[in-house]
């Protein structure tokens, strides 16, 4: 029996906002279908570990309470699970009352992730320092391998200019909305004893409790594209040509910032960004893969399946570099068996094969000839009976087969 995917997640995307003061998005929430599907058909994760809050579903006490109910209190994460929280939505920045970083201070701003009730009855959304509270919180109870993505900016250099930009920059004035003094009472329970550091905005990682995927650095805009937002859609596009079993997340990086392009740089911060992604937690070894040895031919595989698993003649494997599900794993050849034993048997490929690969069937009983499947078909020749029980009786005094 498979272990199930220790993975949970609480998903936001907002295109539609309550207040007529905030201009709507157009591919928040199709960005976040997109992640949930991400997790569900390439990752595995169970449906109902996964909580979605889409638009007007996305207030600021709804996220609340499913953080709290989903992630802090929920009895079936245990200790070490990977935790992600996925937000798609318009951020913004709001002046800081008198005393938000530390006594007697003055001036500074506060960094928001917008709810759809943002600027609604002097609704502020979720502050920096109360997600930093939350994350802390959430840490306490369920470990460190907690990954916050924010397809959002915060404070662009400039104000979008016109109703084009505005349409695909994922970010809104707040001084219309809300004012420094909405901030306090929206605080999470227990930011309020605490002061904060100036200046990090969502950037606050130093003490280690999560990992920040950020859409664009500070200052940059976080903008869509008719792919929808252009971080989300290369981290996706990343996340599945890449064997993520062996990724961190700093080398995810590499690889999403060349897809963006200029004048959007993302950026991966916490003291956790090198270890691999979602501590490998989800990548666990496929049941479905075999291991198969190589002999001294370079070309030619022993793989661990053979006749009393129902393997015969003409049964043809894909071969691939590792055995993780929901890690990218593309064959890298192709083999048709050739002579068959009890527990294991011989195949050839075209293609010279790395040590320590996998085998998976791909079709039980083909025999005729092998065809590889390409531009041209290509008929892989079979080697004599005598060279392969030759290497049959030579592997079978080496090992306790």
């Amino acid at each position: 029996m498979e272990q199930p995917i220790r993975v949970f997640g609480l998903v936001i995307g907002i295109d539609k906002y309550k207040s007529g003061a905030v201009w709507n998005l157009e591919s928040c929430v199709d960005d976040a279908q997109k992640v949930q599907r991400w997790l569900r058909k390439d990752l595995k994760v169970p449906k109902d570990q996964i909580c979605m809050l889409l638009d007007k579903h996305a207030t600021k006490e709804n996220i609340e309470k499913n953080f709290s109910r989903h992630l802090v209190h929920n009895a079936n994460i245990q200790r070490g699970d990977a935790i992600v929280i996925y937000f798609a939505g318009h951020g913004s920045t709001v002046p800081a009352p008198d005393s938000w970083f530390h006594e007697g201070s003055v001036g500074g701003t506060s960094e928001v992730m917008c709810s759809y009730d943002f600027g609604h009855r002097g609704v502020a959304g979720i502050s920096d320092r109360s997600l930093q509270s939350m994350l802390e919180e959430l840490s306490t109870a369920k470990g460190d391998n907690i990954a916050v993505i924010l397809d959002s900016c915060f404070a662009p250099l400039q104000s979008p200019s016109n109703i084009r930009d505005r349409r695909n920059t994922r970010w809104t004035p707040s001084d219309k909305v809300v004012t420094s003094q909405d901030l306090v009472p929206g605080l999470w329970p227990t930011a309020n004893p605490r002061a904060y550091p100036r200046g990090v905005g969502f950037c606050n990682t130093t003490n280690s409790t999560y990992t920040l995927l950020a859409a664009c650095s500070p200052g940059e805009k976080a903008v869509e594209g008719k792919d929808g937002g252009k971080f989300t859609s290369a981290f996706l596009e990343t996340a599945r040509e890449t064997p993520l079993h062996s990724a961190s997340y700093v080398s995810l990086l590499k690889h999403i910032r060349p897809k963006i392009g200029e004048g959007q740089r993302p950026l991966f911060v916490g003291a956790n960004a090198k270890r691999p992604v979602f501590d490998a937690v989800p990548f666990l070894p496929d049941q479905a893969y075999y291991q198969t040895d190589p002999v001294h031919d370079p070309k030619m595989l022993r793989i661990g399946l053979g006749a009393v698993h129902g393997v015969v003649e003409g049964t043809e494997f894909s071969v691939h570099g590792h055995n993780y599900r929901g890690s990218c794993n593309p064959p890298i050849a192709h083999v048709s068996v050739t002579d068959v034993y009890p527990t294991w048997s011989f195949g050839y490929t075209t293609h010279y094969v790395p040590s320590g690969c996998w085998a998976q069937i791909k079709r039980w009983n083909n025999r005729g000839g092998f065809r590889l499947q390409s531009k041209r078909s290509l008929s892989i020749p079979r080697p004599s009976r005598a060279s392969l029980r030759s290497v049959g009786r030579s592997l079978f005094h080496r090992s306790k087969w």
